[in-house]
């Protein structure tokens, strides 16, 4: 996919629906759902050049525009129509895995079903960021611009030739 104004617009405006939406500082000091979407969108550009997993990073608690509980249903059901079926999917499970690894997912079958998805170890590692992406400190510029050039690069570097 090409990342231009005209395919990412929708998804800018899903994304700035996160400004200003609070959340529990125990859980979040670096303060609104938007910084928090920011940060993470910062460590996923770091370790990876799969555009999809950036664009969950990106986007993952979005739904917390429309409440807490639920937020990665509500979220998933609002990009889903502007991403890729692996994004929207990180997007709803990434609450999920929490219940996986904090032990609290009882049943064999779903415990099997979800670790032996073919984008499990995408989902740990948008557990990884979202964990890392709660310093009070670091402010990330919000640039539409340089988030479809950087989301461009890395789909260029992750694109192999077919013969």
């Amino acid at each position: 996919m090409i990342f231009t104004k005209d395919t990412m617009d929708d998804i800018f405006y899903i994304l700035e629906l996160s400004i200003g939406v609070p959340q529990l500082e125990e859980y979040h000091p670096e303060g609104d759902v938007f910084s928090h979407l920011m940060q993470t969108y910062f460590w996923a550009l770091r370790e990876s050049n799969d555009t999809d997993l950036i664009l969950a990073a990106l986007l993952h608690d979005v739904g917390k525009a429309a409440g807490l509980q639920g937020h990665d249903d509500i979220g998933s059901d609002m990009i889903w129509p502007y991403t890729s079926p692996k994004t929207t999917w990180l997007v709803s499970q990434h609450m999920r895995v929490w219940t996986l690894l904090k032990g609290e997912m009882r049943r064999p079958g779903k415990v099997k079903a979800l670790a032996s998805h073919v984008w499990f170890p995408d989902l740990v590692l948008l557990a990884r960021w979202d964990k890392m992406a709660r310093n009070p400190r670091k402010k990330i510029t919000y640039d539409k611009d340089r988030i479809m050039d950087q989301l461009n690069r890395r789909g260029m570097e992750n694109y192999t030739w077919q013969t």
